[in-house]
């Protein structure tokens, strides 16, 4: 995945110490991690649908000039954020092995859109942030409750 991945690190170490305990419980955790990607990928894939950040901060609005050319080229159709094309937009996926879950995009300007900076000819535009990986809570709360089916079991 060369334009985009994100990765995820615990770093309350209750959390950490509850995670192990469960985990000296599986034998092979590609099951689960898979199902945390596809969570992922479906979150990721909202945030397109409601133009919000992880954090559920709205993604900046397009800059009049870029409304217009949207206008000339495609007409009256709505003006979506980061999906003219859908190009971007699909093409989010997950890899899930028994060691993790990653999710990314191989788009190669993903990350300028996610991050933000400087683009076009001479860097004369600035592309704002538009942060579309990461975890929300209501993702936290997900991926616990994967977790705790999971390993139920």
């Amino acid at each position: 995945m060369t334009g985009l991945s994100y990765t995820v690190r615990l770093e309350n170490e209750a959390a950490i110490k509850e995670l192990n305990e469960l985990l000296k419980k599986a034998e092979d955790l590609q099951p689960f991690h898979a199902s945390v990607g596809e969570h992922l990928l479906n979150s990721t894939q909202d945030r397109f649908d409601t133009e919000t950040a992880p954090d559920g901060s709205p993604w900046e609005r397009h800059a009049p000039a870029t409304i217009r050319s949207r206008l000339r080229r495609n007409g009256n159709s709505p003006i979506t954020i980061l999906r003219e094309s859908g190009r971007l937009a699909g093409s989010f996926n997950y890899e899930a092995n028994s060691d993790h879950a990653k999710i990314g995009s191989p788009v190669i300007y993903a990350a300028i859109h996610h991050y933000g900076g400087e683009a076009g000819r001479g860097g004369n535009v600035e592309i704002p942030s538009r942060p579309i990986l990461g975890l929300s809570s209501d993702d936290e709360s997900e991926i616990i409750a994967i977790a705790e089916d999971f390993f139920a079991n």
